[in-house]
């Protein structure tokens, strides 16, 4: 049996391991906060897999956990390799549970670190733990990962059996971890009832039409793979800025914005698809490098249904919309916050609760990525271009452009705003999206 060695510092585990692969025992937040260190250290792809006592505890919905794999101990002993451990648990824990459990095993070094560095580390790395599980919210037939989240998986209705319970260290709402409220309530509250795509009837055919932009610019990077949707139609944004030629289709013909177009993103599509496209039934606006992940029964089975909007997958985070866009990522500035609220209470004051309760909302649409119903898209079109250029007008005429994308992060809030907002009128489909690689 292996020496089970008490460490002082994260890289004294690292150098005890040297360039071995390794497991990491545990799937908590200790364990996830110690991989984050390892992604850090660029030493990541050693680490063999997360080790549990029984995986039965995820009832065998779940294989991977930031794209690891997730084994019980029998696996993992029966290697027959030789591999070093890290014990992502206190110190007790270690003493009277795992080193009876860990006497067999194959391996060439096993470390653990005291409860003050893992406290320590904790406080260190939260905002980089919220930030990394943040985007671990699917949960489909073919990716069952630990901390990914689909409403329409059944197990996925209680968030603490997907993310780590975390007892401590959560500000400012831990409420979200303790209450053990199931998922499909918390979402109920803020944006009403949803659809998944796969429970759609397919039909074999439909009448109407839909055109989905695709954004590129000559900011993008080159892409290593090509992925196609129904109803897909390129554009390119912001070609007032640029003498490339990327694309049939460009946003600075017509009525258009395409010169804002640093500070609107995306936007400046949705303006010259809201005034030039005059024939779609259905307009849909996705990105470069993500795209929905719909075939073309489904996106007929939307349209024949009439259903008003699809959407992304919702995210959910764990500090509020303020929180994630404001204080811990800084898209935006508390200024642009407070004043874009002000420019809602004043110019359409029936969206100003709903602003309201979206600063503190756990859920959000994200992307700027949707397909509507015409007269639904130019019905947020209407509203959500009144807010971003009263917002744009305010800083222009201070003499200040941005030019840092604030406009296209403030329409992703504004986008689940006008959700909310209509929630019990919306006809909603959710698909999940795809985020091609680049080269």
């Amino acid at each position: 049996m292996a020496e089970i060695i008490l460490k002082n510092t994260y890289d004294a585990v690292l150098e005890e391991f040297k360039d071995r692969q390794f497991y990491i025992f545990g799937s908590t937040v200790r364990a996830q906060i110690f991989y984050l260190y390892c992604k850090e250290k660029g030493v990541h792809h050693r680490i063999r897999a997360f080790v549990l006592s029984d995986t039965n505890q995820y009832k065998g919905n779940v294989r991977w956990l930031h794209g690891i794999s997730l084994v019980d101990i029998s696996q993992a002993v029966q290697t027959g390799e030789t591999y070093g451990m890290f014990l992502a648990a206190g110190e007790r824990t270690v003493r009277e549970q795992l080193m009876p459990l860990l006497e067999n095993g194959p391996w060439s070094r096993i470390c653990y670190v005291s409860d003050f560095l893992n406290d320590y580390m904790f406080c260190r790395c939260k905002f980089l733990f919220y930030k990394d599980i943040a985007s671990h919210y699917l949960v489909s037939e073919n990716r069952h990962e630990a901390g990914h989240l689909n409403l329409s998986d059944p197990y996925s209705t209680d968030y603490y059996k997907y993310i780590p319970g975390i007892t401590r260290g959560i500000c400012p709402d831990p409420d979200i971890f303790r209450r053990k409220i199931p998922l499909d309530v918390l979402f109920r509250r803020q944006l009403g009832c949803y659809m998944p795509v796969d429970r759609l009837e397919r039909p074999d055919g439909c009448e109407r039409s839909c055109r989905i932009y695709t954004t590129i610019s000559h900011y993008d990077q080159k892409l290593k793979e090509t992925f196609h949707m129904p109803g897909m139609a390129l554009i390119q944004a912001g070609a007032e800025l640029t003498d490339a030629d990327l694309a049939p289709l460009k946003d600075n013909s017509g009525d258009h914005i395409s010169g804002r177009n640093r500070d609107y993103c995306e936007m400046s599509a949705v303006y010259w698809a809201w005034k030039n496209d005059t024939d779609s039934d259905y307009i849909g606006l996705c990105h470069y490098r993500r795209r929905f992940v719909l075939d073309e029964p489904a996106l007929w089975a939307v349209m024949s249904g009439g259903y008003d909007a699809v959407y992304t997958v919702p995210k959910l985070t764990d500090g509020g919309m303020r929180e994630e866009f404001v204080e811990r990522n800084g898209f935006l500035t508390p200024e642009m916050w407070e004043y874009t609220g002000s420019v809602i209470a004043s110019l359409t004051p029936e969206y100003s609760d709903s602003w309201i309760e979206f600063e503190k909302s756990f859920f959000l649409i994200p992307c700027n990525m949707f397909i509507m119903r015409r007269d639904i898209f130019e019905d947020y079109c209407g509203w959500v271009f009144t807010v971003l250029m009263e917002v744009d007008r305010y800083y222009m005429d201070q003499g200040i452009q941005h030019n840092n994308r604030y406009l296209g992060y403030l329409a992703e809030c504004l986008n689940t705003v006008y959700a909310m907002k209509h929630k019990n009128r919306l006809r909603k489909v959710f698909v999940e999206y795809k985020l091609l690689e680049t080269l």
